[in-house]
């Protein structure tokens, strides 16, 4: 199983909701299962969640489920794992976006002024290869 980390930059909004049931989650699963995050709060293994990403879509929300949560001296290491295959595509994809607004934020940070395209261009070339596959 491989969780992303979503760039700090670009925050998400989590928000606790009625437990779901979610198939269960095999831990010899391969290939991308969700994301790791750094919150100000904790929450509990196994809580449902629904996330949004306002920045990158505004339309973005999907349900996912603590996989677990870890203090650190920064905050709340949290991992959501998303166990249906349409959450998880979605979320992969998601992923992808942001990864990739978040090396064009770093570009600009480092003196260079690149669109999305171009960001787009460079992040593939670079990390796309390294990208957890999607093979739920």
């Amino acid at each position: 199983m491989e969780f992303v980390a979503h760039p700090r930059d670009l925050p998400l909004e989590i928000t606790l909701i009625e437990d779901q049931p979610f198939p269960p989650i095999s831990e010899e699963r391969a290939g991308f299962v969700g994301i790791t995050y750094v919150t100000l709060r904790p929450f509990d293994f196994g809580r449902s969640v629904r996330i949004t990403l306002e920045e990158i879509d505004p339309n973005f929300c999907v349900s996912g489920r603590i996989a677990w949560c870890r203090q650190e001296a920064d905050g709340y290491h949290i991992a959501i794992e998303f166990p249906t295959k349409e959450e998880c595509y979605c979320v992969r994809m998601i992923e992808q976006l942001s990864q990739i607004e978040h090396y064009r934020r770093q570009a600009k940070m480092a003196g260079r002024r690149l669109n999305y395209n171009e960001a787009a261009a460079e992040w593939i070339q670079k990390f796309a290869a390294s990208f957890p596959a999607f093979t739920i």
